[in-house]
C-alpha cells in the first residue's frame, strides 16, 4: 500500500500505473512455496488500498490504520472466496471505508 500511495502521491504518477508497477515488483519476489499466492496477492490488495484519494486518507495514522485493517481482512477472508473475482478490491475497499467511516463519525 505504501509503495502505491507514495508513488502517486509524491512521484505524481498516475494511479492505475502505480499500482500496476507494485504488483509488477511483486510478482518477482521470491517466496517460500508454503506460502502459495497469499504474499504476492497481499501486496496487490494493498496496491489497490493504496489507490485511494489523499482526501480520504490525509495522515500517516490513518494510513497505518487501513494498512492493519487490510491486513486483518485479508487474513480473516483468506480461505474463503476462493475463484470468486473482486476479493482483492473488496478487502481494499472495506479497509478504507470502515477508516473513513469511523473518521466521519468521530
Amino acid at each position: 500500500m505504501t509503495s502505491c500511495y507514495v508513488l502517486h502521491q509524491f512521484a505524481a504518477l498516475p494511479v492505475v500505473l502505480s499500482a500496476a508497477l507494485v504488483g509488477f515488483a511483486a510478482s518477482f519476489w521470491s517466496i517460500p512455496r508454503a506460502y502459495g499466492n497469499h504474499t504476492q496477492a497481499a501486496v496487490y490488495a494493498g496496491a489497490f488500498a493504496g489507490m485511494c484519494s489523499s482526501s480520504f486518507i490525509s495522515t500517516w495514522q490513518a494510513f497505518a490504520i487501513v494498512c492493519v485493517l487490510g491486513a486483518l481482512f485479508y487474513t480473516l477472508t483468506r480461505s474463503m472466496f476462493e475463484g470468486i473475482g473482486g476479493r482483492l478490491g473488496a478487502i481494499a475497499f472495506a479497509a478504507v471505508g470502515s477508516v473513513v467511516l469511523v473518521r466521519d463519525l468521530l
